[in-house]
């Protein structure tokens, strides 16, 4: 089936969202990939429902202004990494903007007037050139590259224009097995290489130079915000160097209080990248994160840090300790998914004045308003960042402040 539409805005997910005219469906909603507010567009529906359908664009009739032509031939032959490579750089941060705004308005239940004082764009890292971890599959007949967007085919890749040049330049040396998944990350401060891989597929991968560190206890250091940071293979990191650097600062304008707190926590604390950067005034600071190789990490990395300690524990089952004092500011960076009922409970129980939750989704950034808001957290500041520019994925910091504070 095929539909003309003019899409009303881009959601959650990176899909433009339109309503359908006429017929026994009039005003159905159908979701488009490939498209932009204001546009008319030709659609392929996929999928059809009573409520709701989905399609990609066939033709664009009517552009839009801030459309853009792929400038990837990879993402024009179908690979799924940069999804919003058709919208131009100018105009991603402010469309990020809004479906955070509207995500609050409708899932977080925020009243509309209270969102427009509240979410503001901030900064963007470079749009090309700015990812320092990649993950490249193997795919049949000797194909190398990443995956085809929503299937498993793999789109051969000789290149990528949003990773670091250094493993841009790693992509034609690769020899995969089919179905060998790598991931590769390299430092911008000191140019190290580190590649893992699952053990299924140990003897499948080839070509690798002999200066790549390989193995989850292979490890690289970054530099963010002048401070040393040990990343192993198996640990998570941001997406560059540059997305760590913006994190940073908007963690400290977030929450100055950090400066000369008596107690700080670093909640899904990583490899201590708050810790190590904003917390340092601290008197002392407790980092919890639940992944063994980011611990280790952390451990490392506050190693001369006197006051820290690294709590290595998903956060809903951090044991109560009685001598821990309460804190004066928490820093939270979670997972996809977001802090949900354990990690709002376990927190809220800190009773710290302020909360600063780092989050890279907008609908779960939306419901774990709405649960702080029901253990007495009111939101007082959401900054935008775009650290992965060409995608629809989108990274915020937002100030909460506990009632009576």
């Amino acid at each position: 089936m095929q539909l003309t539409v003019r899409p009303e805005r881009l959601v959650a997910g990176g899909e433009a969202l339109a309503r359908q005219e006429g017929g026994e469906h009039d005003g159905r909603v159908v979701f488009v990939d490939g498209a932009l507010p204001g546009e008319l567009v030709e659609v392929d529906v996929a999928s059809a429902k009573k409520d709701y359908a989905r399609g990609t664009v066939i033709e664009v009739l009517e552009r839009s202004p801030l459309r853009d032509s792929p400038s990837c031939a990879h993402r024009r032959a179908g690979c799924g990494g940069c999804d919003w490579m058709h919208l131009n750089p100018s105009g991603q941060l402010d469309a990020k903007t809004e479906i955070v705004a509207e995500s609050l308005r409708r899932i977080g239940r925020v009243e509309a007037s209270v969102v427009d004082g509240l979410v503001a764009a901030g900064a963007a890292v470079s749009p090309f050139g700015y990812r320092t971890t990649i993950r490249v599959v193997g795919g049949p007949g000797d194909v190398v590259g990443f995956r085809e967007q929503g299937s498993d085919r793999v789109v051969a890749a000789s290149s990528c224009p949003v990773a670091d040049s250094t493993l841009s330049r790693l992509l034609p040396l690769l020899d995969l097995d089919e179905n060998a998944e790598v991931t590769l990350r390299t430092s911008v401060a000191t140019g190290a290489v580190t590649a893992i891989w699952s053990r299924a597929h140990r003897r499948g991968v080839r070509g690798l130079p002999a200066e790549v560190h390989i193995g989850e206890r292979a490890w690289l250091t970054e530099r963010v915000a002048d401070v040393d940071l040990r990343v192993s293979a198996g640990s998570f990191f941001q997406s560059g160097q540059q997305a760590a650097e913006l994190l940073v600062d908007a963690v400290r304008r977030s929450a100055p209080e950090l400066v000369g707190a008596g107690h700080a926590v670093d909640a899904y604390g990583g490899v201590g990248l708050f810790a190590a950067t904003t917390m340092t005034d601290a008197t002392r600071v407790t980092l919890v994160e639940s992944a063994r190789s980011s611990c280790r990490d952390a451990e490392h990395n506050l190693v001369d840090r006197a006051g820290a300690d690294v709590v290595c524990s998903e956060i809903g089952k951090w044991p109560v300790d009685e001598q821990m004092p309460n804190a004066d500011v928490v820093v939270a960076d979670p997972a996809r998914p977001g802090l949900g009922r354990p990690g709002v409970d376990r927190l809220a129980a800190l009773e710290s004045p302020v909360l600063v939750l780092v989050s890279c989704d907008p609908v779960s950034l939306a419901r774990d308003v709405s649960l702080l808001a029901g253990v007495g957290y009111v939101p007082e500041r959401v900054e935008v960042l775009d650290l992965f520019p060409q995608t629809h994925h989108v990274e915020t910091v937002t100030r909460f402040i506990r009632r009576g504070h």
